[in-house]
C-alpha cells in the first residue's frame, strides 16, 4: 500500500514538472501587423537652402482589432517632420483609420550632381513605445500619387512605399516609410545654369583672335569676362546651402577659373613680349597658346567624367 501511494506521488510530480518544462516552448505571440498606405495630394514647396519640403498626403492604417487597440495604434509619430495632422475617418470596430497630413518635413539633400541632381522627398513613420516584437507596418499596395501632383521646377520620378528596421537602444522599430524621388528637368537645367556661363568663356576666348599689340583690350576683356563668371557662380551657390563637398557646378567653375586664369596669363607675357617689340614671337605664341588651351579644357572635362 506504501508503495503504491509512493508511486502516485512520483507520477503526480513528474507530471507537474513535465507541464512546466514543456509550458515555456509555447510559440511567442506573433506581432500585429499594421497595413499602412499613403495617397499624396501635393508638394507644396521644396526648399534647398533649408532641406526642407512641404506635403500634403492621407495616410491610412488598417489592423485586426483583436490584436491591438485604436488607442495603440494613433500612438505614432513622424520621425523627420512635425506636420499637423487631422483624423478625416476612423471605425475602431473594423479596425481602420485616416489622417490628413500636411506639414514640412526634413532630409539632407544630396547636391553633388548639382544642377542636375535628383532627390527624395522622404516620409518615415515609427510607433512610440512598441518595437517589432509587438507591432509591424505592412505596405498597403493601393498607396498612390494623386492625379494632381505638380512640383513646379521638378519632374516627378518614382514614387514608392517600403518597411524597414530602425534600431534604437537595443531595440528594433518597425519603420513605414514612403519616397518621392524628384529630379531638375534637364534642358531646363542646362539652359538657366550652363549656357551663361559658356556664352561668358566663349566671349573671353575671343581674344585670342586679336592681335598681340592689342594686349589692352586683352586683358580688359579676359577680366570684366572673369567678373562675369564670378556673378554666375555666385547665383549658383545662393541656392544652396552650405555644403561640405564640391557640387558638379563648382568643378564646372574651376574649370572655368583655370581657363580665365590660363587666358590671363598668355595675355600678360604677350603684352611683355610686345614691350621688348617681339610682335612675331608674341603672334606665334598666341597660336600655340590657344591649341594648348584646347587640349588643357578637353583634359579637365575628361577628368570630371571620370572622377
Amino acid at each position: 500500500m506504501k508503495n503504491s501511494t509512493k508511486l502516485l506521488v512520483f507520477i503526480a510530480l513528474a507530471t507537474m514538472m513535465l507541464s512546466l518544462s514543456v509550458a515555456p516552448v509555447k510559440a511567442e505571440d506573433t506581432p500585429a501587423e499594421v497595413l499602412t498606405g499613403v495617397r499624396l495630394l501635393n508638394v507644396e514647396k521644396v526648399d534647398l537652402a533649408a532641406n526642407s519640403y512641404k506635403l500634403d498626403f492621407y495616410i491610412w492604417f488598417s489592423w485586426d482589432p483583436a490584436q491591438i487597440t485604436l488607442a495603440e495604434i494613433k500612438d505614432f509619430e513622424f520621425l523627420n517632420g512635425a506636420p499637423s495632422r487631422d483624423i478625416v475617418f476612423v471605425t475602431e470596430e473594423e479596425g481602420f483609420i485616416q489622417y490628413r497630413v500636411k506639414g514640412d518635413f526634413i532630409k539632407t539633400f544630396d547636391f553633388t550632381r548639382y544642377p542636375f541632381e535628383t532627390h527624395d522627398l522622404q516620409v518615415t513613420i515609427e510607433h512610440k513605445n512598441m518595437n517589432s516584437t509587438e507591432l509591424v507596418y505592412v505596405p498597403d499596395p493601393d498607396s498612390s500619387l494623386d492625379s494632381g501632383v505638380n512640383v513646379v521646377g521638378w519632374n516627378l520620378i518614382d514614387f514608392k512605399t517600403s518597411v524597414v528596421e530602425h534600431l534604437f537602444s537595443g531595440n528594433s522599430f518597425s519603420n513605414y516609410v514612403f519616397d518621392l524621388y524628384v529630379g531638375r528637368p534637364f534642358f531646363s537645367s542646362l539652359i538657366k545654369n550652363v549656357l551663361p556661363i559658356t556664352v561668358i568663356v566663349i566671349i573671353s576666348l575671343l581674344t585670342f583672335l586679336i592681335h598681340s599689340k592689342n594686349f589692352g583690350q586683352r586683358i580688359g576683356l579676359a577680366v570684366s569676362t572673369l567678373m562675369a563668371a564670378s556673378a554666375v557662380h555666385l547665383s549658383l551657390l545662393n541656392a544652396l546651402p552650405p555644403t561640405g563637398y564640391l557640387t558638379l557646378a563648382d568643378r564646372m567653375m574651376l574649370i572655368v577659373y583655370i581657363i580665365f586664369l590660363f587666358n590671363l596669363a598668355v595675355s600678360v607675357y604677350i603684352m611683355r613680349l610686345v614691350d621688348r617689340g617681339k610682335i612675331d614671337d608674341a603672334e606665334k605664341f598666341n597660336g600655340t597658346s590657344a591649341k594648348w588651351l584646347v587640349v588643357l579644357t578637353v583634359a579637365m572635362i575628361a577628368v570630371q567624367f571620370l572622377f
